[in-house]
């Protein structure tokens, strides 16, 4: 072996064994990119000083999970069942808003159920794709969906041994995808004004979190069924019964992923509703932000988790001293 083929080695074997770094890094700059660009949206003195204060907590949540990725290396292997999943799950999702008009947290919600009940082997990735498959049929065509789709499934694959257990990085993955095919294609964002009242909005949100939590912990049944199924009846009965409040089905299916959360990240009743409380007043200023993408609601979860637990693990060492 000459020195050019022994460098080259050198390269893929320290590329073999840094991928989750890379997973790690692409997943960071999703996070920090959304939240630094809502940071510097101008807004109320008080607000401002909340959002700064959970920033400071966003950035100690992800110092912890950079310890724990320190002392944690597992193997990163990918597989074409990952891509294809996550790639049905975009295209179906995408196809039946396209092509049924149907609402897209219906859409979502049903590809999750879907992946949960039949192809119970890939309903994570599935789900995955799901979300990728939100972006709106107004900015991005079937090409940039595939383009999208190819993005998901190599983040899915770099990211699956780091931010484990934390609720909503299936989304965060599904945004940054979308994020950059928007970026190539330089597609304009979609303009919304909603007004929320936000103590009905962390009343949802709460509500959202602490039934997908006890689906999932409780009655025991897969995270993704247990987004998936109560946010798709919740869709149902608001947009068809109930069409003034569709607003609060977009909040609520956000919630469930934060209910999709290992107990390690969310341990306690408490720290369950103060995530859902915190997802409430993120999804106030995240609002008028990055729609038209997928996996917006997915991000904000995330988040919110993050935020959570950095607050869970101060007050751990805090205890610890004492």
């Amino acid at each position: 072996m000459n020195n050019k083929d022994c460098k080259i080695n050198k390269i893929y074997v320290f590329l073999s064994n840094h991928l989750q770094w890379l997973g790690f890094t692409v997943v960071l700059f999703a996070v920090l990119f959304a939240y630094i660009t809502v940071l510097f949206e101008p807004k109320e003195v008080v607000l401002d000083m909340i959002y700064f204060l959970m920033f400071a907590l966003l950035l100690t949540g992800i110092y912890f999970e950079f310890k724990n990725q320190k002392e944690t290396k597992k193997k990163i292997v990918f597989k074409l069942e990952d891509f294809l999943s996550v790639t049905f799950g975009a295209f179906l999702t995408f196809s039946l808003v396209h092509f049924f008009n149907l609402n897209v947290i219906i859409s979502a919600s049903s590809v999750g159920l879907l992946g949960a009940l039949v192809l119970k082997k890939y309903q994570i990735p599935i789900y995955c794709g799901a979300f990728a498959g939100m972006v709106s049929v107004a900015l991005f065509s079937f090409l940039e969906v595939l383009i999208l789709s190819m993005i998901c499934s190599i983040i899915y694959t770099l990211s699956k041994t780091i931010f484990s257990g934390y609720g909503g990085k299936l989304g965060t993955i599904a945004f940054l995808s979308s994020l950059i095919v928007h970026s190539i294609f330089q597609d304009e964002f979609i303009t919304l004004q909603i007004d929320f009242n936000i103590f009905i909005l962390i009343l949802v949100t709460t509500l959202s979190v602490l039934l997908t939590f006890y689906l999932k912990h409780i009655l025991k049944i897969s995270s993704v069924l247990a987004s998936s199924l109560p946010s798709l009846i919740f869709a149902v009965i608001f947009i068809y019964f109930i069409p003034n409040h569709f607003d609060y089905v977009v909040v609520f299916f956000s919630a469930s992923f934060i209910g999709m959360s290992s107990k390690k990240r969310l341990p306690t009743l408490l720290s369950v509703i103060l995530s859902g409380v915190i997802l409430g007043l993120i999804y106030d200023v995240f609002l008028e932000l990055f729609n038209g993408l997928g996996g917006k609601l997915g991000l904000m979860a995330m988040i919110s988790v993050i935020i959570t637990t950095a607050l869970t693990n101060l007050f751990k060492k805090k205890k610890t001293i004492k």
